[in-house]
């Protein structure tokens, strides 16, 4: 009866830590990213910020990975969001503390209450029904560790148990190797509280149950990176970051442990002892204490740890192409100035439209004998990805200007603004749907010259729209109109002559040609479009 106690016990636990985290997190939701987004740059309200999240979600992963989405959104900076991580690990020993204090009688108490509001339906309401989930999570949490301490109570008489924790007291950093082993396949607090019941019911020593708590927190850092592994550059630095402050906490507290333990020297044990005589509290003092030795030091050297983690895991170029350099989301800027970092935010992306045909331009490509030519620049789809997503941020700066009250002049100028970003949105897409069936005919000879022809046509047109406009003067819009006129019938010829010199070509490779021979046309006339914006009677000047 007792092993099954237990085991119910544990499946008490995982259940509740499971609904506690998952629906706490859809609670912090978007009052989390705004904190988040507003903290940064602010030592202080980020640490608090931390500490509010760590508290509310109980999952310091859980913030890290929403913090992680924010900086891969452009939101935030790893610099900026760094103390938010750092402190979210003191505001999650919140769990811990209510797990160690005798509470049984609210325990019943809230499960009744949350009966009744079950009764009435109060779960349907969406407004609520995260929360109710959250606090029925943490009661079956806190129930699962009151019926596994009081399940474990008998084990403190089997000889057999004993005897294997007297063997295992000779080596003494068992608990801290159990504890990191464990924390790797469940969640690093999930341990210490199962850890915490074992002790307060007899079963472990205190001293073994902090060694515990300490390994749990190094082995859920080491679960962070297993859980992100799938990330790369800035998003992986604060993944990096976990793993880092926990190394920081066991560097600092194991070997007190051990000197407290070997040489007799009072130290970690000694101070909570002294402190508290209830083991729970002690070794919720222990986790509350790795926490924030971790927090102090990380944020003492929070400059070099920064570097550190650019070092090992450097920002990506997808990243570098899509995060902006000049926009800043500030309601206070004037509109001049907000309409000037649009503008060379825009030149960015107009200036790397040659690139999209780097891979498809070069010596010998008409020859599909010879090596392809090398790759020069990003990949199309690394610059298409990374510029829909500075497209993306432009707009959203935009809209903001825009709900702003504004002068008619100012709100031409913004719109205009708006306008152009949807055309260079359309270009990338062109130009990706250009790049990529080029690619694929210069691998067909009775095609390859066609392709080549088409490659060197769009970008050389490309190049000099971007030069015309990176030294934009009086008679520039009218270059670019007649640079990028109407050429439907010279496309028309072109394929006249493709049909005539390869009659053999099978259906899907005539239509390959047509579909590339479209985007083409499609580039010219949004480049066209592009130019007309800009012309005297577009821009009002």
């Amino acid at each position: 009866m007792t092993a099954i106690e237990l085991f119910a016990g544990l499946g008490f636990i995982f259940i509740g830590t499971q609904f506690l985290t998952a629906h706490m997190k859809l609670v912090a939701g978007a009052g989390f990213h705004r904190m988040a987004a507003r903290a940064t740059g602010h030592p202080l309200k980020s640490m608090l910020t931390g500490i509010a999240a760590g508290a509310v979600i109980q999952s310091t992963n859980a913030v890290t990975f929403i913090v992680i989405g924010l900086v891969s959104a452009g939101a935030v900076t790893v610099r900026s969001a760094m103390p938010i991580v750092t402190w979210s690990y003191a505001g999650s020993t919140l769990r811990l503390l209510l797990v160690s204090l005798d509470i049984a009688p609210v325990i019943m108490l809230g499960i009744g209450a949350l009966g009744i509001v079950f009764l009435m339906g109060g779960e349907r309401n969406a407004k609520y029904r995260d929360l109710i989930a959250a606090m029925l999570g943490l009661l079956l949490l806190l129930y699962g560790v009151e019926l596994m301490t009081h399940a474990a109570v008998p084990l403190r008489s089997s000889q057999r148990l004993r005897d294997i924790l007297s063997w295992a007291n000779e080596f003494y950093l068992w608990g801290f190797v159990a504890g990191a082993a464990l924390a790797v396949v469940i969640q690093g607090q999930t341990v210490s509280v199962i850890a915490l019941a074992l002790v307060v019911a007899g079963v472990l020593d205190t001293d073994q149950g902090i060694l515990i708590v300490v390994g749990a927190n190094l082995g859920s850092g080491i679960q962070t990176i297993i859980q992100g592994a799938g990330l790369s550059g800035t998003a992986r630095q604060l993944n990096v970051y976990q793993l880092v402050m926990k190394a920081i906490g066991v560097a600092v507290l194991l070997p007190l442990l051990m000197l407290e333990h070997y040489a007799g020297i009072p130290t970690v044990g000694a101070l909570v002892r002294s402190l508290s005589a209830d083991p729970a509290l002690q070794l919720t003092g222990v986790h509350w204490m790795f926490q924030i030795v971790s927090a102090t030091v990380a944020t003492a050297f929070s400059t070099p740890l920064l570097a550190l983690l650019e070092r090992l895991s450097p920002q990506t170029t997808e990243e570098a192409l899509s995060k902006p350099r000049f926009i800043q989301f500030n309601d206070g800027l004037a509109a001049l100035a907000a309409v000037s970092m649009v503008e060379q935010e825009q030149l960015r992306l107009l200036q790397r439209l040659p690139s999209f045909l780097g891979q498809v331009c070069g010596d010998g490509v008409a020859d599909a004998a010879r090596t392809p030519p090398a790759v020069t620049g990003p990949a199309p789809g690394v610059l298409r990805k990374s510029g829909d997503e500075l497209i993306a941020v432009i707009d959203n700066f935009l809209k903001s200007r825009l709900d702003l009250r504004n002068q008619p002049d100012d709100l031409d100028r913004l719109m205009r603004l708006w306008n152009t970003n949807q055309t260079l949105k359309a270009l990338h897409e062109a130009l990706a749907a250009l790049a990529g069936g080029l690619q694929t005919l210069q691998r067909t000879p009775a095609v390859s010259g066609f392709a080549t022809t088409l490659a060197e046509s769009a970008h050389a047109l490309t190049s000099t729209v971007a030069d015309e406009m990176t030294a934009f003067d009086d008679g520039s819009a009218a270059l670019l109109m007649a640079l990028t006129s109407d050429r439907s019938a010279l496309m028309a010829g072109l394929r006249e002559t493709l049909w005539q010199r390869a009659p053999d070509l099978s259906p899907a490779e005539r239509q390959l040609a047509w579909d590339t021979a479209d985007a083409f046309e499609q580039m010219v006339w949004l480049l066209n479009r592009y130019a007309v914006s800009l012309s005297p009677a577009a821009t009002g000047t």
